[in-house]
């Protein structure tokens, strides 16, 4: 069970209570802010009515923690709400990224996949609102996290300093749980069957714990077990889930919660299938040829334990206090057919080389973040103000044992059946380290006139790593502005700029580590709102720098290592289109475009296996009258081509391709429902993975039918 170790708790209960200091003494200004009727912080989970299911939101706090429409936010921001993710049957992180607008994915093996947005990797995540970081590169299973306990899934694009952190100026994504929103038993069961042996069932229970409800639990339980289309290939996942939400008053709320999930993946890839013959011709593999060794797994346990502290005040302000503590744990023993330097004789099959690996990987993470927000009067016009402090500790530790025998008689024909090596013979490699960020954030949004409204801030960051090789420390102030000009009620129009920093470990002619990298986002655009903000609209322009990336000079210092130069890098420039919302009654949909083009200081292309342009499109319809228990939908996901080139074989090219999905839900009674997910329609074959040589498929033609029962 997750809890706080004796060397972390008394580093964490210093932090949230140095963070509740801080910002329980409000400005005096803050403190004198007219009471208007209008300025009542009202707690969004105190009071929750019933509505029409949509694919957008009214407003989010996203990318600001100002609550605002979407139209007042000066960048792009994409919500997936509660409706969507049931209508595309989206269970997993990975499968709400995949359908986002401007959004791509990188495939490494059958665990790990990487999420991009405007040629930038996505290391920024929040839950409710408190930032993480997530690294695929050890997958500590931050990829399959289940949806189950999540309410929606928030995405802001570009740059994200303000309130992430260290980082990629990509994307920032918060995922919003689901707390016990009902006063009254209130709970739901689905049980599910797919393609590929796929069974899934889910238990969801809100229930009150005294007699007015102001005190409630909510508990959600999941399992899943799914076979593959790859042969041998099998996967389950459990999740636990329990929240408490008491009232502490008229307008405080508190929260208490833990989740559990755990992933356990046997005969698992570890890259994938080579994509050459030594020859030069291409591998022809089936859909369901798995590269690895029958005794591969890879076992993930993810445990969170967190809390929040929220209340308003009559003058329109108010506090929140967010705690966390996660702990990640990994084990996997893995199998990699070795080809690149060999080769891979199309005749004998020789030149694969079994490269064996076992790791056992741990990541544990404390956050605290405390904010205020509220308004204030200057010059006669009203204005809001936001503040706080955050502090995040990651630590982590890799142990990991390899084994590399030498070539294979052949690889032709491989079933999986491969000796599993004698691990206690075998090296241990081990490496970790501890990284700290301890930071304090504000902003303004000024009503300038009426039409036009500014948003200026900034973070200062004090980031610091420890053990991990070479100690390093960084104290960065990161800016924000950012403005709005309303045409009417309907129109705006909008331009930003954002920045964020990720430190490196390369080091400078005089020894010392070269600074941050830092990503500078320029985004200008117009958007959108129609129907009292049930259907948003955006079309933006961007551009992204990378300054101080590092490049070798040549040099060397006399430990060895190389001098690097910091230079201006990576130049990300694009588009992205996007409606999403409730077009009429019963009709939900939501379409996103994206282009961009990435390139290096060398003018080079960067990230070739990620499309330059995408499309995603889905939508619903319930229709009136004697049909309205039918609801009717699908989509289309298409991007175009994509490629990998090796500097033996030449380039591999990927083939622009569409994905096509479609689903039905009918109401078989006021509390039954039954619907049927259809998934790559067309039944399209297409690679989903062709990163440094190695190849997989993506899933053939699929569907699960689902059973619900809400009571």
């Amino acid at each position: 069970m997750a809890r706080f170790t004796a060397s972390s708790f008394p580093r964490f209960q210093r932090t949230a209570l140095a963070a509740a200091c801080a910002l329980a003494t409000l400005p005096a200004w803050a403190a004198e802010a007219p009471a208007a009727s209008g300025d009542v912080q009202t707690l969004d989970r105190l009071n929750v009515a019933a509505a029409r299911p949509t694919y957008t939101v009214e407003k989010v706090a996203a990318g600001t923690r100002f609550e605002l429409a979407p139209r007042e936010i000066p960048q792009s921001v994409t919500v997936v709400t509660q409706a969507r993710m049931k209508d595309q049957n989206l269970q997993s992180i990975g499968e709400v990224l995949n359908n986002v607008t401007g959004v791509s994915y990188s495939q490494t093996d059958s665990e790990r996949v990487e999420f991009f947005a405007r040629g930038f990797y996505i290391d920024n995540y929040q839950f409710d609102g408190l930032p993480t970081t997530m690294d695929q590169a050890w997958s500590y299973g931050d990829s399959a996290l289940d949806l189950a306990i999540y309410d929606r899934v928030e995405i802001v694009r570009g740059a994200t300093g303000l309130l992430t952190g260290a980082g990629n100026p990509s994307a920032s994504v918060n995922l919003v749980r689901k707390h016990a929103d009902s006063r009254e038993f209130t709970g739901s069961v689905s049980v599910a069957a797919g393609s590929f042996g796929k069974t899934r069932s889910t238990v969801d229970v809100t229930t009150p714990l005294n007699s007015s409800g102001s005190v409630r639990a909510r508990v959600i339980g999941n399992y899943t077990d799914s076979e593959s289309w790859v042969d041998r290939y099998n996967q389950n996942k459990t999740l636990g889930y329990a929240v408490i939400d008491a009232d502490l008053g008229a307008n405080t709320l508190l929260s208490v919660g833990y989740d559990y999930q755990k992933k356990n993946s046997n005969d698992v890839t570890w890259g994938g299938f080579p994509l050459w013959y030594s020859d030069g011709s291409r591998t022809d593999y089936g859909k369901s040829f798995n590269p690895a060794a029958d005794w591969t797994y890879w076992d993930t346990t993810v445990k969170r334990a967190f809390a929040t502290l929220e209340t308003g005040f009559a003058n329109g302000w108010k506090l929140k206090l967010n705690a966390t503590h996660d702990e990640s744990n990994v084990d996997d023993k893995l199998f990699y057919p070795f080809y690149t330097i060999y080769g891979f004789d199309k005749q004998t099959g020789g030149g694969v080389v079994p490269y064996s690996g076992y790791y056992i990987t741990e990541r544990k993470v404390d956050g605290v973040d405390g904010y205020t927000e509220g308004p204030f009067q200057l010059f006669g016009r009203q204005h809001r103000f936001m503040g706080g402090v955050s502090y995040n500790r990651r630590e982590y530790s890799n142990l990991g044992r390899s084994d590399f025998p030498g070539p294979l008689d052949s690889y032709l024909g491989w079933t999986g059946a491969y000796p599993e090596p004698d691990w206690s013979a075998s090296a241990v490699y081990p490496s970790g380290g501890e990284i700290t960020q301890k930071a304090a954030y504000a902003a303004l949004r000024l009503s300038l006139a009426d039409p036009l409204s500014a948003i200026l801030g900034a973070r200062y960051t004090d980031w610091k790593s420890e053990g991990e090789g070479a100690d390093r420390s960084h104290k960065v102030t990161t800016p924000y502005a950012g403005l709005v000009y309303d045409f009417n009620d309907t129109w705006s129009t909008y331009a930003s700029y954002t920045e964020i920093f990720q430190p490196q470990t390369y080091r400078g002619a005089n020894g010392s580590f070269l600074d941050p990298v830092t990503g500078k986002s320029y985004e200008a655009g117009v958007k959108a709102a129609w129907f009292d903000n049930r259907l948003n609209a955006s079309a933006a322009v961007f551009r992204i720098e990378q300054d101080n990336v590092a490049q070798p000079t040549g040099v060397y210092l006399p430990s060895g290592e190389q001098v690097y130069a910091a230079a201006k890098g990576t130049v990300s420039e694009g588009f992205e289109f996007e409606v999403s919302g409730e077009l009429r009654e019963g009709w939900n949909a939501t379409f996103g475009a994206s282009h961009y083009t990435a390139r290096d200081a060398n003018d080079t292309s960067i990230n070739k296996q990620l499309p330059r342009t995408s499309i995603k499109l889905f939508t619903s319809y319930t229709p009136s009258g004697e049909w309205h228990d039918l609801t009717v939908g699908g989509g289309v996901n298409w991007q175009n081509r994509i490629y990998y080139v090796d500097a033996v074989y030449g380039e591999f090219e990927q083939d622009g391709y569409a994905l096509v999905s479609a689903f039905a839900r009918y109401r078989l009674a006021p509390q039954f429902s039954v619907q049927l997910n259809l998934n790559n329609l067309l039944d399209k074959r297409y690679y989903s993975q062709i990163n440094s040589g190695y190849g997989a498929f993506g899933a053939p033609r699929n569907g699960e039918l689902s059973f619900n029962w809400t009571f």
